[in-house]
């Protein structure tokens, strides 16, 4: 008899579906903020004359900078985030609000054509990964206040950066695959906004 009150009691049920669809927040939040290698990492296999194995180097950079860059930013924020106690709500929207602006902005170049590059040295590839990971430092600085899944987020960022530059290399540099890169990049910018709006008109939730 206790079983069935714990699996249908209403408010039981709503709890665990307000948890569920937090988590699915987070999770959304983490996939779109790392999006940011997939275009770049598009680029670097063009003409597929890359190795496998330098193409999973090349994937891990992109996702071990993103969970640095992350962390950078967290330590960042720390500096000077305390002074907003009272207020870091709106601080906490308006930097994540800022970084969906500049993905909205960025996918609007690829569609155009840019930010896809060739893989010509070493040099130009790091610098790619840390523009990669500017989003996710100005994000970092949240982290005082709002960070999804606690100290698990940089490894969490790593993994899907990782993945979404392992998806990039595999894929060819069509002119479908960068309007699908444009639109998957716009869907991440609405992803984080939507997250920044719900952490901003929710209490103790997210």
């Amino acid at each position: 008899m206790s079983g069935w009150c714990i699996h249908h009691d209403p408010f039981v049920s709503l709890l665990y579906n307000f948890k569920a669809l937090k988590y699915l927040l987070y999770t959304l939040f983490i996939a779109a903020l790392a999006y940011n290698t997939f275009p770049l990492a598009l680029g670097l296999n063009r003409d597929h004359r890359n190795p496998h194995w330098l193409n999973m180097i090349l994937a891990a950079t992109f996702g071990l900078l993103q969970g640095v860059m992350y962390h950078l930013g967290a330590l960042l924020g720390d500096t000077f985030m305390y002074l907003f106690v009272i207020r870091f709500k709106w601080v906490v929207f308006g930097i994540l609000v800022a970084v969906s602006i500049r993905m909205l902005l960025e996918s609007v170049k690829i569609r155009r054509g840019a930010r896809l590059f060739s893989f010509d040295n070493y040099i130009k590839f790091l610098i790619m990964t840390v523009a990669a990971g500017i989003n996710t430092l100005i994000a970092g600085m949240t982290a005082m206040y709002f960070q999804p899944f606690g100290a698990l987020m940089p490894l969490l960022l790593v993994i899907a950066g990782f993945s979404w530059s392992i998806a990039g290399v595999s894929m060819n540099l069509s002119r479908i695959n960068i309007l699908l890169s444009s639109a998957l990049h716009l869907a991440s910018s609405i992803a984080i906004f939507i997250v920044a709006l719900v952490y901003m008109l929710t209490s103790q939730w997210l």
